[in-house]
C-alpha cells in the first residue's frame, strides 16, 4: 500500500472511531450519526477502488493495516487505541472491508460494534447478527490471521451460471410465484452480490456477454416501467427493490446500466413519458433518493478520473437526477473548482441538463461574482438560454473584465432573437470601442433598421482621437448601413462618397471610408432593385 493510500486508510480508521463515539452520544436517528457514517463510506469507496480488502488487525498489541504495522505515532493515537480496545472487547483479530460494500452494511456494522459486547453475545454474537443483517462485504476474524499484502492469485473469469445471470432461453431459476419483472430484478441483484464477493473490481469480471444479459433483463423491466399505470402495493415494493438495484449499479461503477433506468424515471418525472400524478410522485421519489450526496460526489469523482464513455454516462445520470441540489452543486463547482478541466466538464453537465437549470444559473449571476464564473454563466446561457434570458446578460456587456463582456456579447448574439437590436442599442454609447465595433457589425447583420439614427450620428461624429481607430470605426458603420439597406441612409452615404478636397485641403473623409460608403450605396441600390 502506497503512502497516499495509507493516509486515506488512516482517515477511515479515525472516522470509524468517531462514528462509534457518535452512536454512543446521540439518539439513533440523529443526522450526526448518519453524516459520520456517510463520510466513512465515501472514504472507504476511495480506498477500496485501489486496495481490497482493507484490513485492520491486531497482533501482539500492535495495530496492523493490510499486514503492515502502523507508525509509532499512529499506534499511540487515541483513535487507534480506542478501536483496538473495541476489537479486544469483541475478541476480534481483524476487521476487513471489501469491494462491493454497501452503505447499509456499513451503517448496521458500525451500530453493532458500538453496542455492549455482552448484550450482543446474548443475542447470538457479532458474527451471527452480521449474517442475519446480510453483511457480506465486511468480515471479522476471531482467530490469528497471517496478513499479507501480496496480490491475490489470478482468478479465471467466471461463467454466466456462476454469476447468477440466467440463460434467457432457459427457464428462470427463480420462485415460480414471483412475477417476471421481480424475477429479473432478483436475478440482477443476486448476480451483483456474487460478483461483489470476488476479489478485484467488479467491472473486470463482467464480460460483454454478461453485460448483454443484464441489458436484456433491464430492458424487460424498463418495458414494464413504461407501460405500468397503477401504483399498487406490489408496484411500490418492486420500485423499492429496483431503486436498490440502481444504487448498487452506481456504487459499483456500472453507470450505463444505472442510466438505462434513471433516464426512464427522469422522463416520468418530467412528463415526457405521460403518467398520472401518483406514478410521477413515485418516480420523483426515486430520483430524489438516488440523488444523494454520496452518489453526487461519487459521480463527480468519476467524471474527473474516468475514461470518456464512463464520463458520458455519469453526465447523463446527473442530468437525469434533475434536482435543485444537483444544480446548486454544479454551480458551486464552476465557481470554486481550481482545475479548469473540472470546470469545463461541469459546464458540460449543466448544458446536458438544459433549460431546467436556467433559473438557478440566472440567480447565481450576482454582480460581485468572480469574473470567470460570470463568463462561464454567460457561455452556458448562450447555449441553453432563450430570448427572454438575454436581460440578465445586459449588465455583463458593461463588466470591467473584457472576457466577460465578449462572452455576454456572443451569447446575446446567439439567443437574443428580436431583442438583440434594442438591447445592443441601449448599451452602445457606454461600451468600450472594441465591443462597440462588434455591436455595429451585428446590427448590420441582423438588418436592424432601428439602429439607423444612431449609426448616422456616430458616422458624423469624429470624436475618436486615434486616426486608425477612427478610420476602422467609420468603415464599420458604412458596412453596417449597407447591410441594413435602408434608403434613409443614401443621403448621408452619398455626401461621404462624393466629398472632395477643396483648395488643396484634404477631404473630410479618408479614401477608405469613401470607398466603404460607395459599397454601401451599391448594396442599398441592389436591395431596392430586388
Amino acid at each position: 500500500m502506497n503512502t497516499e493510500m495509507q493516509l486515506k486508510a488512516m482517515d477511515v480508521l479515525v472516522l470509524v472511531q468517531t462514528a462509534i463515539k457518535n452512536v454512543h452520544s446521540y439518539v439513533s436517528e440523529s443526522p450526526v450519526i448518519t453524516n459520520s457514517i456517510e463520510r466513512i463510506y465515501l472514504h472507504l469507496m476511495d480506498v477500496l477502488r485501489e486496495t481490497s480488502p482493507l484490513v485492520f488487525a491486531e497482533s501482539e498489541k500492535q495495530a496492523l493495516l493490510c499486514g503492515e504495522p502502523l507508525k509509532q505515532k499512529d499506534q499511540e493515537s487515541l483513535h487507534v487505541a480506542s478501536l483496538l480496545s473495541i476489537m479486544q472487547d469483541f475478541g476480534l483479530q481483524s476487521i476487513a472491508f471489501t469491494r462491493g460494500l454497501l452503505k447499509e452494511e456499513l451503517n448496521v456494522f458500525i451500530r453493532l460494534i458500538a453496542r455492549n459486547p455482552e448484550q450482543l453475545h446474548a443475542e447470538g454474537g457479532l458474527t451471527k447478527l452480521m449474517d442475519k443483517n446480510n453483511i457480506i462485504h465486511i468480515q471479522v476474524e476471531k482467530k490469528e490471521l497471517v496478513l499479507s499484502i501480496d496480490p491475490a492469485p489470478e482468478t479465471a473469469l467466471p461463467d454466466m451460471k456462476s454469476l447468477g445471470l440466467p440463460d434467457l432461453n432457459a427457464a428462470p431459476e427463480t420462485d415460480t410465484t414471483e412475477d417476471p419483472v421481480a424475477a429479473n430484478i432478483t436475478a440482477m441483484t443476486q448476480a451483483l452480490s456474487r460478483l461483489g464477493d470476488m476479489d478485484g473490481s467488479i467491472e473486470s469480471f463482467i464480460s460483454e456477454e454478461q453485460r448483454d444479459v443484464i441489458k436484456k433483463l433491464s430492458g424487460q423491466v424498463i418495458e414494464w416501467l413504461e407501460k405500468e399505470t397503477q401504483v399498487t402495493p406490489e408496484y411500490k415494493t418492486t420500485i423499492d427493490r429496483l431503486q436498490k438495484l440502481i444504487q448498487d449499479f452506481i456504487y459499483r461503477g456500472l453507470f450505463t446500466e444505472a442510466n438505462a433506468f434513471i433516464s426512464v424515471f427522469s422522463k416520468m418525472h418530467s412528463g415526457e413519458l405521460p403518467k398520472d400524478e401518483a406514478v410521477r410522485t413515485v418516480a420523483s421519489g426515486v430520483l430524489r433518493n438516488l440523488a444523494s450526496e454520496n452518489n453526487i460526489n461519487l459521480l463527480f469523482k468519476e467524471i474527473n478520473v474516468s475514461e470518456k464513455n464512463k464520463i458520458t454516462d455519469a453526465f447523463h445520470i446527473l442530468a437525469g437526477f434533475g434536482d435543485d441540489l444537483i444544480i446548486k452543486k454544479l454551480l458551486d463547482t464552476v465557481r470554486n473548482a481550481k482545475d479548469s478541466k473540472e470546470r469545463i466538464r461541469t459546464i458540460h453537465i449543466i448544458q446536458e441538463m438544459g433549460e431546467k437549470t436556467l433559473p438557478a444559473v440566472k440567480e447565481s449571476m450576482e454582480a460581485d461574482a468572480p469574473w470567470y464564473f460570470l463568463r462561464n454563466m454567460a457561455y452556458i446561457l448562450g447555449r441553453i438560454g432563450r430570448e427572454i434570458d438575454t436581460d440578465v446578460l445586459r449588465p455583463l456587456l458593461l463588466h470591467k473584465d473584457k472576457r466577460v463582456r465578449m462572452e455576454a456579447f456572443k451569447s446575446i448574439s446567439q439567443i437574443g432573437g428580436n431583442k438583440r437590436g434594442t438591447l445592443f442599442l441601449s448599451v452602445l454609447p457606454a461600451v468600450d470601442q472594441e465591443l462597440k465595433m462588434n455591436i455595429i457589425e451585428t446590427l448590420g447583420k441582423i438588418k436592424c433598421a432601428e439602429a439607423l439614427p444612431n449609426l448616422l450620428d456616430m458616422l458624423k461624429n469624429k470624436s475618436a482621437t486615434d486616426k486608425g481607430e477612427q478610420l476602422a470605426f467609420q468603415e464599420k458603420i458604412c458596412n453596417a448601413l449597407g447591410a441594413i439597406g435602408s434608403p434613409d441612409a443614401v443621403s448621408a452615404l452619398s455626401d461621404i462618397a462624393e466629398s472632395k478636397s477643396f483648395l488643396g485641403l484634404s477631404s473630410s473623409y479618408p479614401t477608405e471610408v469613401k470607398y466603404a460608403a460607395k459599397r454601401a450605396l451599391e448594396s442599398i441600390k441592389r436591395k431596392q432593385a430586388e
